[in-house]
């Protein structure tokens, strides 16, 4: 592993101009929050998504999965010209592995929760502060692991009835947009490597509740959620979305559904049961809407086999994976 860390600057208006939240000053006294941005050869959408978390955090972890040497460049000048700090990665360790790493970097340096995001998700102006009342209004037992926004696939307009105005404790929620206790992550041993990335922000929420933990879904929190390059659907009265990920993404999905299923289908039969039932309809929309059905068939039969086969870890199946 090869870690450059560049010196903190300023986040200045040059850097970041036209970014909406680069005027949000953090409120005096605040816990100190750290972010962790995981990447793997990112677009020039990963600028918005720094921008958007530096004036709402104090520093910015970016750990990259092995880029291409092309983008590799663009990002460690990204980083430079940010004051960010970049850690650059040989091999790709997963997005489960990234986090350890971020999560190991922020307690070395004395932060007690950090923010999780994905390259191409901005974070919304005042996700942090909104996110951080909520360990204000939870500090009771059990205290909350992880605190995570509603996130949803659109326009945060066009579901504001569905945004609660109260804090809910939920089963388990997605990384991107949630900030996460430390001192949770040390006690239960981090994310599990097994993953390599999807479902390891269940299966992480499952274990911290095992280990008497909550997941708090914070009152007034959104955070729009663009897993994949989605399209949206027409049929009748009713509209749906479908991802068209890579077969790899969707060997990931598949099989790390079937270990996550393995593993707590006893302790919370009804979570798997209806997570079951939107595979199978994820996979429907797959067969009938999206481009590439033969070679992502493919890789959901191979990903339930080795789910069963209880292979985990980065995969080295290539036979459906078209670059």
């Amino acid at each position: 592993m090869k870690e450059m860390q560049h010196a903190s600057g300023s986040h200045g208006q040059p850097a970041c101009a036209g970014v909406s939240g680069l005027q949000e000053v953090a409120a005096q006294g605040a816990r100190r929050v750290a972010a962790c941005i995981v990447s793997y050869n990112p677009g020039p959408e990963v600028r918005l998504t720094l921008c958007s978390v530096l004036p709402q955090v104090s520093t910015v972890f970016v750990i990259d999965n092995a880029s291409s040497r092309e983008s590799g460049v663009v990002l460690s000048e990204l980083c430079a010209e940010l004051g960010v700090v970049l850690t650059v990665n040989k091999e790709n360790i997963g997005v489960a592995g990234a986090y350890n790493q971020a999560a190991s970097m922020a307690i070395s340096q004395g932060y007690e929760w950090m923010l999780l995001l994905d390259q191409d998700s901005a974070a919304p102006v005042g996700l942090v502060e909104r996110l951080m009342r909520g360990i204000d209004r939870r500090e009771r037992s059990p205290l909350p692991a992880v605190l995570c926004p509603l996130s949803i696939r659109s326009d945060p307009s066009r579901h504001q009835s569905a945004v609660p105005d109260a804090d809910v404790a939920v089963d388990s929620c997605m990384n991107a947009g949630s900030i996460v206790r430390l001192a949770a992550w040390k006690s239960v041993g981090g994310y599990d490597e097994d993953f390599f990335m999807d479902y390891a922000d269940h299966e992480f929420c499952f274990r911290c509740r095992d280990h008497g933990w909550g997941i708090v879904q914070v009152g007034g929190a959104v955070m729009v959620h663009t897993g994949g390059s989605p399209t949206w659907h027409r049929f009748l009265w009713r509209r749906f979305v479908t991802s068209n990920h890579s077969s790899l993404r969707r060997y990931y999905i598949t099989r790390n559904q079937i270990l996550f299923y393995r593993k707590y289908w006893r302790s919370d039969t009804r979570w798997v049961l209806r997570d079951t039932c939107y595979a199978v309809i994820r996979a429907v929309f797959v067969v009938l809407l999206e481009s590439n059905k033969r070679e992502k068939v493919n890789a959901i039969g191979a990903g339930i086999v080795d789910g069963f086969r209880g292979v985990t870890g980065k995969t080295e199946r290539t036979h459906f994976v078209r670059t």
